[in-house]
């Protein structure tokens, strides 16, 4: 018998994608104040970088997982309910990796050339060379994708917390580490 919740380490992929997606969005911020020193700016791009590449990793191993371990039991809801739902992952899925490809190009193509360090630590080559047009292009369909990112996972968080309170279906429970949620039916 399947059962009736994702392995756990598909959910502590889930749960830190959250996390990183909100320091992302928070270090995002914190970049675009221009009376920053410079030296404070370029730490906040590498660690935004740094995240967004990590998130790429993960996203590729909470996928490789979903492929290598079974799918838990599938909860009761209307064809085209489940149709939403995989649009909406699949549109997550691609977003979480769209974004640091988009990232990665932009700094590549920046007309100033500022080395991407993983953590400080490793040097991640870039794949292309400066390029106003492909610069503007990177940042406007990064700044689009995290539009679309934010959109995909309030629509996704609204309906775990609709299946989880008001249809009281358990759905919400099977992405969850158990504490504090009503057991699955």
């Amino acid at each position: 018998m399947r059962s009736r919740r994702w392995h756990p380490l598909i959910i502590v992929l889930h749960w830190l994608a959250l996390v990183l997606i909100a320091g992302q969005f928070w270090l995002a911020r914190l970049m675009r104040d221009e009376t920053r020193d410079l030296i404070g700016r370029f730490t906040l791009y590498q660690w935004h970088k740094s995240l967004g590449l990590s998130i790429a990793a993960l996203t590729l191993l909470r996928l490789a997982l979903r492929l290598a371990l079974p799918s838990p039991q599938a909860v009761a809801m209307p064809g085209w309910q489940r149709l939403a739902a995989g649009a909406v992952q699949a549109g997550l899925y691609l977003c979480l990796l769209a974004l640091p490809l988009t990232g990665l190009l932009m700094v590549s193509a920046a007309p100033i050339q500022i080395p991407t360090l993983l953590f400080g630590w490793i040097a991640v080559p870039h794949p292309i060379g400066p390029s106003k047009g492909v610069y503007e292009a990177m940042l406007a369909l990064h700044e689009a994708l995290f539009a679309t990112l934010a959109v995909l996972a309030a629509v996704h968080a609204g309906a775990a917390l609709l299946h989880q309170f008001v249809m009281k279906d358990g759905l919400l429970r099977r992405m969850w580490f158990g504490l504090g949620l009503q057991p699955l039916p």
